[in-house]
Order: C-alpha cells, then structure tokens, then sequence
C-alpha cells in the first residue's frame, strides 16, 4: 500500500521522518519503478517545486492490503527495505489489488534494488570519471539527427556526465548548400559555436576529458576533429546500425585478425597529386579519383578487412585505425614533403572521420584537402581545407 510522503491520514502508518530521508536520498529523488525515473521533487510542466512523491509498501502495512501478509506486515511497516519512493502514478498501480499478480513482491524488490543500486554507482564515480559529452549534429542532405540523451549515459559508463545538459553544436535549422561558399559557411560558423563552449585559457583546461556523439556530413567531422586535436583526453562514440545504440561492444568477434590493409604506389611521384582513401564503411572508387587528380596520382588506402557499415563495433578497430593512419602520414610526409597538399576520400563512420582529424599535427603534417561524396552528382567533390596554415 503507499501513503503520500510527509502527509498524516487516518489508519495510516507515516514512516518515520528519518526513514523518509533515507529513501529520498538512496532514489535521488526519483521515482523507482522501473523504467520511470520522473523527479519528485518538480513538476515538469510549471517548472514549480513541490514533492511529489508517494511512499509505496511492497508488503502492505495491513495483513489484508495488497501482498499483505499476516506477519511480515507488521513487522516491515516502516522498514525502509520494504519502502519505494515513487511518483503518483505508479505508487498508484503498486497500491491496487488490481495489478499484484503483475507486480509480486520479488519483482518490486528487484525494481527498488536496481534503482538504489545505479544510483549508489553513480552518485559514487570519483571526479577523475567525469567527461564534459559534445553532440555535434549536423544535417545530411535532408535528413536530420536526434540523440536519445539515456543512451548517451548508458554509454559513457563508468564516466558521468559534467552537466545535466550536453554541450551541443547543433546546426539542423541551418540551409546550405554543398558549394566552396556553405562550406565555408559552416566550417566558420562550427568554429564560432566550438569556441563560445571551449574558451581558452583557464577555461579550456577544465575541459581535460570529452565524450563526442556525432552525426554529420564527413568533411565536416574531419573538420570538428581538427579542433579538437588538443584535447588530450576523447572518447569518441559510433551509433551501431545492429544494436541501434552507441555503446562499444567489449570485446570484437575477431580479436586478433589485422584490422587495416594499407596500399600504396609502387613509387611515389613527387610531381604527382597525392590522394589518401579510407575505406571503413564501404570501398572507394578509385577510378572516381584518379579522374579527379590524374590518373598518375600517388594513391594510398586504409581499407578495413571486411568494409561495411557494421565494421566499427569496438573502441579496439577504432584505436586501430588511429594508429594505422597515424603511421601512414608520417610515411606520406617523408617522401610528399611538409607543404604539399594531402586529398583525403573517406567512406567512413563519424568517429574514423573525426580520427582522421584529430590525428593530424598541425607542426608536422601538410594540408589535408577534404572531400565529400555527392551520390547525385556520381562522385567526390571537394569540400573544404584542414591544417592550412602549414604551408609555405
């Protein structure tokens, strides 16, 4: 049976004060049937503070109440052990006789156990665990993105989130068009939005770790991984199309096996444009390029072992490509030279595209052209232009 919380009614039991505190504070002030949540302590709605909350009995205070027993009644009738703390609605549901079958004793138990339980490990994480979450949703073509904010916390743990609310670069009410002049458009108004979160100096230090959840145009998040270069500290997330869900699988189906296959020309020709493909999600048309830059381009390739849209399930492919690329740059740069112009194809998830940003060091490599695929157009056109100012 459930009572309101810090109310006196006739025949029945007010939990003692400090038992009621104690619930409040293992819930959080939510409310603890499963797959609810609400805070109590506010209306949604009006924004107005109040409590809201219902104390529910798993055994009935009364023998003859719902789940009642003749003794265990008596004896947990203000044992917090027996007590959930929940909004109106399901307090509602728990105390009618209608609906015990549904709702036993055991798996009452289990709902307030689950609850209290996430709550004591998240309410326990140290400040090392916490990470400030970016969501960076920009618009492909027609198509727009919205991120389950649940399924952002579920995939940062053990980590916890900085603030209630992300960090967001969000330009989906934003119209461009695919020319030199939206790009550019973009890259300077994401640069703008980058800069009004992450200021500098002492405020940029406190940014010492971030959780990126990203879903735009490719070109556009090689560019926000340029930005983010010197941040030490990034875990970048994919949205896997098996699981519809962002959290990494612990461990890969084919630990073990090479991730990458690079390839490149017989011998590089320095009086040659120089392409770099990356096929992770799908295969690059390689005849697409070279009728781009020449048929005699220098054209190198990270491939995945099996490409598709499945492949990056593990932050292991993802470290992978990371070092991967990495070491073809350095070998690109010996035999290219520092200011000759890299032209990057991507077929690729958010996070290797954001990578393949991010691991370019602007003292060291040359500039890195970026190119988008147009499927209307029948191929690659370019977009935009990171680590420019390292040239000569």
């Amino acid at each position: 049976m459930a009572i309101e919380a810090n109310t006196k009614k006739t025949g029945r039991v007010q939990p003692p004060s400090m038992v009621q505190k104690q619930l409040w504070a293992k819930a959080a002030g939510r409310c603890e049937f499963r797959g609810c949540n609400k805070i109590l302590y506010s209306d949604n709605l009006t924004q107005l503070r109040d409590n809201l909350s219902i104390i529910s009995h798993i055994i009935a205070y009364e023998k003859d109440g719902p789940r009642g027993d003749a003794i265990l009644s008596e004896k947990l009738k203000t044992d917090i052990s027996n007590l959930m703390l929940t909004c109106k609605d399901h307090g509602k549901i728990i105390d009618s006789y209608e609906y015990i079958a549904a709702y036993p004793v055991e798996l009452l138990r289990e709902y307030k156990k689950e609850h209290e339980d996430r709550i004591k490990i998240l309410t326990g994480v140290l400040e090392n665990f916490k990470t400030h979450i970016l969501l960076f949703l920009i618009p492909i073509g027609e198509r727009t993105f919205n991120i389950d904010q649940s399924q952002i916390f579920q995939a940062i743990q053990p980590k916890y989130p900085s603030s209630e609310n992300p960090y967001s670069i969000d330009l989906s009410e934003v119209c461009y068009a695919e020319t030199k002049e939206g790009w550019s458009f973009l890259c300077q108004t994401i640069n703008q939005k980058f800069k009004d979160i992450f200021k500098t100096g002492a405020n940029r230090r406190d940014f010492n770790h971030i959780s990126v959840f990203a879903l735009a145009p490719i070109p556009l998040l090689v560019f926000l991984g340029s930005l983010i270069g010197d941040i030490d500290h990034v875990d970048l997330y994919h949205k896997h199309r098996s699981t519809d869900k962002w959290t990494w699988k612990d461990t890969s189906e084919d630990d073990g096996e090479d991730y990458y296959q690079i390839t490149g020309p017989e011998k590089h020709n320095t009086s040659s444009k120089t392409a770099l493909a990356i096929s992770v999600s799908g295969e690059i048309d390689k005849t697409n390029i070279r009728g781009i830059l020449g048929a005699d381009c220098n054209l190198y390739e990270i491939k995945a072992a099996k490409p598709g849209l499945d492949f990056l399930s593990s932050k292991a492919k993802l470290l992978a490509f990371s070092s991967a690329y990495r070491e073809l740059l350095n070998d690109i740069r010996c035999v290219n030279g520092h200011y000759n112009e890299i032209h990057l194809f991507s077929a690729a998830p958010p996070p290797v595209a954001i990578e393949s940003g991010r691991t370019v060091l602007p003292k060291c490599d040359p500039p890195i052209k970026v190119y988008d695929f147009i499927g209307k157009d029948g191929g690659f056109i370019y977009a935009l232009t990171i680590n420019e100012h390292s040239k000569g």
